[in-house]
């Protein structure tokens, strides 16, 4: 009896052993496997192109939930929406930057800023669906993936890897930002000011590109202070709790791994085209398609 159970003990610590293993093959050498299988598009527009198996597409989306917000107005929107082409083979990133009043067609809602989609969807995992299906059929991408996160919890995330070395381009002294204009370490307060300020005449296609700027930033910081795959770990680990993705666990770590590895200064950032479109007495970002479809082929390709 005691053989039998030593066998069976054996063989499910070999299959385990076998199973565990072949999750490090897929995170450390074909991570492309941990995605191919969810990418395909719930949409019904025909004109989405064909999925890359080396690559995928994720969304990041940055919540204007504040406390004076769900107070007054009982809802919030994804005021940053930027999309992340991930080539998990050459280990290539690329950043499309979507403001946030881009005037598109909500799918069964019809034209309105690109922010609103969430609301709409009725927020929570049916609005980052809706917002999805917007930016998807939007671009003619599939973008699968989401993070999202309440951009009030950028303060904890920046002072959690030391502060950011950044210049700053203009002052800003004004709507609850206390900056001034020069190079210095933001710490997450003032990081917070400069991502959230949008109080000059370009408005916010000024704080979508200091957004970019800010992300390589970050990144350039984060690579300095983190030596080692667990190093990432320890400080996803310590925000999880307040992200909100579909990803799965295999999927962040295989992103992990192929992120580490990529210079920030590398990343090549991109922004959806335009110009400011009043309609009814509300002002959109009205986007040029002819120049987003030349974007778009810098971007995918």
């Amino acid at each position: 009896m005691k053989k039998k159970f030593l066998l069976l003990f054996l063989l499910l610590f070999i299959l385990v052993a076998v199973i565990g293993y072949q999750k490090y093959i897929n995170i450390t050498r074909h991570p492309e496997n941990l995605f191919i299988k969810d990418n395909s598009s719930e949409t019904e527009n025909t004109s989405i192109k064909p999925f890359s198996p080396d690559k995928t597409y994720i969304a990041f989306l940055g919540l204007d939930k504040t406390d004076e917000r769900v107070h007054t107005l009982g809802s919030f929107r994804t005021d940053t929406i930027m999309i992340f082409c991930v080539d998990l083979d050459d280990k290539i990133i690329k950043v499309l930057s979507i403001p946030r009043d881009t005037y598109v067609d909500i799918p069964g809602f019809g034209k309105d800023k690109i922010n609103a989609a969430y609301v709409y969807g009725g927020m929570g995992e049916k609005g980052y669906a809706l917002s999805l299906k917007t930016i998807s059929e939007f671009l003619g991408i599939n973008v699968p993936y989401y993070i999202s996160m309440n951009m009030q919890t950028i303060p904890e995330i920046v002072d959690a890897i030391g502060g950011i070395p950044l210049d700053v381009e203009i002052n800003m002294h004004t709507h609850g930002a206390n900056l001034d204009k020069g190079y210095q370490i933001l710490d997450g307060q003032k990081a917070y000011q400069y991502v959230r300020w949008r109080y000059d005449p370009m408005g916010d296609i000024n704080r979508v590109k200091r957004q970019q700027k800010f992300i390589i930033a970050f990144a350039n910081q984060l690579k300095n202070k983190t030596k080692s795959l667990s190093d990432y770990l320890d400080l996803y680990n310590a925000f999880k709790g307040k992200l909100y993705t579909n990803l799965n666990y295999e999927q962040i770590l295989a992103l992990i791994y192929v992120v580490k590895d990529i210079s920030p200064d590398s990343i090549e950032k991109f922004m959806v085209p335009g110009e400011f479109y009043n309609l009814n007495g509300i002002s959109y970002w009205k986007p040029d398609m002819q120049k987003l479809d030349e974007v778009l082929k810098n971007f995918t390709n």
